[in-house]
């Protein structure tokens, strides 16, 4: 034991080192180990995301469709009603039917007064406007419509000015004039459509439907035949010519209409309007039921038409005026403002 002492003493120092490079080779090794599974975990790739799971099932585009019944579909939504990628185009939901010639529409979210462009239907108190309105509604009232712009957005009350469409394609415009329950009224500069719509106002005319029908002798009032009931029908009426209206005359009327059944010699009666430029009517008969037109321009008298041949200017001002209608001793017989 005292040799193994010796020993120890002797060779402490190369004992000592012997250990500590022991244990730094064991550290070194350690670290080594260390660093290498930091390595090896930054070599391994993350796993590929995989798309997020839909409620439904993909079907491929092929050349064949799948039939409906051999795929889940998403529901088809409801025709939004807001304005559509074509600027003058756009989809509505008809709230209500107002009169003959306008609407309430929902578009955007926002509900707006709308004035179909081209026509002029009987407003509230005048014959037929019960009629006109009943056709407007059955039209289009709580339809999905489609609308189109033409020159002007709104008119001077800040309604909508559109042509309306139903969605198989038929033109409203047209169809109230077509069967009788609107009159066709060029309001320039929105006349895209003009010549169809007054194409349609022909064939109702030849077909006497509508506002156009011969209207029947009430049998239970036998002494109205001898009455007659003359006022100015501004539904028939056009104070706005298109363009020019000085160059243009013959496209800016006025109407004086017989609701009555008996007839009216209009000799000596006169119509003017608020600047005082005065019409005297020649001999002429207004039959019962019946509409006469004064043209401003020139032309040839008929039954139906007279012509005013008016010299220098238009006479009725696009921005507002009154038509006065005054009887043979001067008394005022039928009043119109617009």
């Amino acid at each position: 034991m005292a040799k193994f002492v010796t020993y120890l003493h002797r060779y402490r120092w190369w004992i000592l080192a012997g250990f500590t490079l022991i244990v730094f080779s064991l550290i070194f090794l350690l670290v080594l180990d260390v660093l290498s599974m930091v390595d090896y975990s930054s070599q391994i790739e993350e796993p590929e995301q995989l798309p997020p799971t839909f409620p439904y099932t993909q079907v491929a585009i092929t050349d064949t469709p799948t039939p409906i019944s051999q795929a889940v579909q998403t529901p088809i939504p409801a025709i939004e009603t807001k304005i559509s990628e074509d600027p003058i185009r756009q989809h509505a939901f008809v709230q209500r039917v107002i009169d003959g010639d306008s609407i309430e529409v929902i578009l955007d979210g926002e509900t707006y007064q709308l004035r179909y462009i081209g026509i002029d239907a009987p407003e509230i108190g005048m014959p037929l406007f019960k009629g006109a309105m009943e056709a407007n509604e059955v039209f289009v009232e709580h339809q999905i419509v489609e609308l189109e712009r033409d020159i002007s957005d709104l008119d001077k009350y800040g309604r909508l000015l559109r042509y309306v469409y139903l969605l198989d394609g038929r033109m409203v415009n047209i169809e109230l004039v077509g069967s009788g329950w609107a009159y066709a009224i060029a309001y320039p500069p929105d006349v895209k459509h003009q010549d169809l719509i007054i194409s349609s106002e022909q064939e109702a005319k030849k077909e006497g439907i509508g506002l156009w029908a011969p209207l029947e002798t009430p049998a239970q009032d036998l002494a109205i035949s001898t009455e007659y009931d003359i006022h100015v029908d501004p539904a028939c009426s056009q104070f706005n010519a298109p363009g020019n209206d000085n160059d243009n005359k013959n496209e800016e009327y006025v109407c004086i209409a017989n609701r009555g059944l008996g007839t009216v010699e209009l000799i000596g009666w006169s119509i003017r309007d608020e600047y005082g430029w005065t019409y005297k009517f020649p001999a002429f008969i207004l039959e019962g039921t019946s509409i006469l037109q004064l043209f401003t321009g020139c032309g040839i008298d008929s039954s139906e038409e007279l012509y005013w041949c008016k010299d220098e200017t238009a006479v009725w001002n696009n921005d507002g005026d009154c038509v006065y209608l005054q009887d043979s001793e001067g008394i005022e017989a039928g009043k119109y403002c617009y």
